[in-house]
């Protein structure tokens, strides 16, 4: 029997492709560029097998919606996925298998904290391991690509999507880009335990005119290369299988239409070879945004541009064959298409592997080592911002505790917007890891909805936890809002108990930074515990007795108002000599973060000493070490996160006052010292210029050493690029 090249197993993917590609009919190009999401399988179900055997689909989502993180979804059953395969691979004339996909963005059925909050960690390497348990979470239910890392940059909190960003820097940004990237596709992408990664949404959409969710976009050259280009960049080199493109306009022309973009930076200028997908329905918007005036020709914009696959399939569906008929669209550029989404089942060893063990589920779900990674996370995304006469940590026993406040018992709320497979029943709730965290101290709790219940309860106590927060529903995709503030209520439930002159901690559950007055004014500590996940509880109860010391810091700045954003560390100097600094505040208000970004507090002191540069002076073609030492003066042993910022004093473009080029989590124990070098590059010293080139210049550069992005204590040297 002649076995066909495609088939063959150890010849090399690009000739299988090609040998493939050659078997094929134009509509069975088409099929492979188009995703479908199969709605309403199990009434629908020989029309969806019907489809799958005539080669109309290349891929099925296991969504609904677009919005399928704020709805329950579609249940993943390996059985329904290997019978649909079944069709594809054993029922179709060329046998070519479909790519599962489906938003496993933070979690399968073991929960990660959100991304704004893993961000929060400053551990790229815990991360990568995280991921890795929850990419074989999701393998294990025959699930082959998920559409993470979310690389938007977002300045302005008041977006919803805020949740699945890294918040507010480029920098950082990247470099938890290629930790999720290698955490999903592991180091080889045919391994069981292995996901296609898709980093998204590429370009700008974090950037969202008013935080409003699909809005405008308008971004300089100069920004979007320093800024929202980077993390893409960083993806790509990491070897991301796949990215998405936005739903958004930017500055006048769709992402979704962009040759320059998708076509000229992505593929050309990063000789990017994956696969690109749309976002859901973003190849039909081009009709809605007016560029295009029917959607035959935002399938031509969507398919030149650079959009591989159709998320869904109709636009593609409906209209590519037509299209090539008419000569409206190049054979080479379907064929190019096609030649990417089939690559992609290749490295990812569909053909050899098509089927799931349906029994692999059973173990792989929740297993010990995935529960004790996503704890280690947990642990470490919580950021302690107040902690007056410190307070934490409590003793184990002795005082009488009042857990309180509307997410003190809640389960499902910490689990975020976008998790679509995580149980409320793998939830432990704040109550319940304190109580567990010290069973001889006396909890008391009130889990009614009304104040005066709860402030009964605090006046019983001798010190209040008070949980509170954002519901699930009120953060994610399309859930975005006017003033960053607490829920209703909230502020005066806080009010209320700290007017009783208990010792008040106030834990923050959220999915954005909420500047809230009453904890300024009444909390004697505050902790960020974000959206944590499934070990929510057991996280917050080791740092509350001080089983181990807090050491996030914000990824994001935590704005003293709405009327500040945006608000980020990394702004530009002014045009302005200093005499007339004051002439550019509010009047009203102080133009710094109530937070900056990179700030968190430790149950210890740490010390900086003995920073100095290897050399006083660089070329364009060397690096610079710079180093410092780094002190526990305190009496716990603790972790901190050592930032590392520079300053460009000329350049041919404005340049911000302070940018992170490096960071680095260290743990000492009390009275133990460290030195910690970091390495400045020419990618750490360059930019890019308003024609997108990247360059170095002669210049001053400050370098600023501390423990967040407000630190003192710099030295300098001079890079000459001569």
């Amino acid at each position: 029997m002649n076995i066909p090249d495609y088939k063959k197993s150890g010849l090399p993917v690009a000739v299988r492709v090609e040998d493939l590609l050659s078997r094929m009919t134009v509509g069975e190009k088409v099929g492979q560029l188009c995703q479908t999401p199969m709605r309403h399988y199990d009434k629908r179900r020989e029309e969806h097998l019907a489809a799958v055997r005539e080669g109309r689909f290349g891929s099925r989502i296991l969504a609904d919606t677009a919005w399928a993180g704020n709805a329950p979804g579609e249940i993943v059953d390996p059985v329904q996925l290997n019978e649909i395969q079944r069709a594809a691979v054993e029922e179709s004339r060329l046998g070519i298998p479909l790519i599962i996909a489906r938003d496993v963005i933070y979690g399968q059925q073991t929960v990660l904290p959100i991304p704004l909050a893993q961000a929060a960690s400053w551990n790229p390497g815990l991360v990568e391991q995280a991921y890795r348990c929850i990419a074989t979470e999701a393998a294990s239910l025959g699930i082959h690509w998920t559409f993470a890392p979310m690389l938007d940059i977002v300045r302005d909190p008041r977006w919803g999507r805020v949740i699945e960003s890294s918040g507010e820097d480029p920098y950082l940004t990247s470099q938890f880009a290629g930790a999720v990237v290698r955490g999903f596709q592991g180091q080889d992408l045919a391994a069981t335990s292995s996901l296609l990664a898709c980093a998204k949404h590429f370009v700008g959409y974090g950037a969202a005119e008013g935080g409003r969710d699909y809005d405008t976009t308008e971004i300089t050259t100069n920004t979007l290369h320093n800024v929202y280009l980077p993390p893409f960049k960083a993806a790509v080199e990491q070897g991301v299988a796949t990215l998405m493109s936005g739903f958004n306009d930017l500055g006048g022309t769709p992402v979704t239409g962009s040759q320059e973009l998708i076509q000229g930076w992505l593929k050309t200028d990063q000789q990017f070879d994956g696969m690109v997908v749309s976002d859901w329905g973003s190849i039909s918007d081009l009709s809605y945004f007016g560029v295009a005036d029917d959607l035959a020709e935002s399938a031509v914009q969507g398919l030149n541009a650079g959009v591989d696959m159709a998320m869904t399939y109709e636009v593609y569906d409906d209209n590519l064959a037509r299209l090539l008929e008419q000569g409206r669209i190049d054979i080479e550029r379907l064929d190019d298409a096609v030649s990417r989404v089939l690559t992609a089942k290749f490295k990812a060893g569909l053909f050899e592997r098509p089927y799931v063990d349906e029994r692999w589920h059973k173990t792989a779900l929740r297993a010990e080592v995935h529960v004790e990674k996503a704890l280690e996370l947990a642990e470490q995304c919580i950021v302690m911002l107040k902690n007056r006469g410190q307070l934490l940590p409590l003793p184990k026993q002795g005082l009488k505790l009042a857990v309180l406040g509307p997410h003190a018992h809640s389960r499902r709320q910490h689990l975020g917007p976008w998790c679509l497979d995580g149980k409320a029943e793998d939830v432990t709730s704040i109550f319940a890891g304190i109580t567990a965290a010290a069973p001889e101290l006396e909890v008391i709790t009130e889990s009614a909805v009304f104040s005066d219940e709860m402030v009964e309860q605090a006046h019983r106590a001798d010190v209040v936890v008070l949980c509170v927060g954002e519901s699930h529903r009120r953060t994610g995709e399309a859930r975005n809002v006017a003033e960053l503030a607490l829920p209703a209520g909230q502020e005066e439930l806080i009010e209320a108990i700290g007017k009783i002159g208990k010792p008040l901690i106030v834990v923050q559950c959220t999915g954005r930074p909420l500047p809230s007055p009453s904890a300024e004014q009444y909390a004697d500590a505050l902790l960020y515990s974000w959206q944590l996940g499934t070990e929510v509880g057991k996280a917050l109860g080791r740092i509350l007795f001080g089983d181990i010391s807090p050491s996030g810091k914000l990824p994001i700045s935590v704005p003293r108002s709405t009327g500040q954003v945006p608000i980020y560390y990394c702004r530009k100097p002014i045009g302005k000599m200093r005499a007339f600094q004051d002439y550019m505040s509010y009047k009203d208000q102080q133009d710094t973060p109530l937070y900056p970004f990179g700030y968190g507090l430790s149950y210890t002191n740490f010390a900086y000493s003995d920073l100095w540069v290897e050399q006083p002076v660089i070329t364009g073609v060397e690096n610079q070490i710079v180093s410092v030492t780094v002190t526990n003066t305190g009496q716990v042993e603790a972790s901190e996160i050592v930032q590392c910022y520079i300053r460009q004093h000329v350049a041919r473009t404005t340049r911000p006052s302070r940018e992170l080029k490096g960071f680095r989590r260290i743990h000492l124990a009390p009275g133990e010292s460290c030195q910690v070098s970091f390495k400045l590059t020419a990618m750490e010293l360059g930019y890019y210029t308003e024609n997108g080139d990247m360059v170095l210049s002669d210049s001053k550069i400050d370098v600023f050493v501390g423990e967040s992005s407000q630190t003192q204590y710099s030295t300098h040297f001079y890079l000459s690029v001569q």
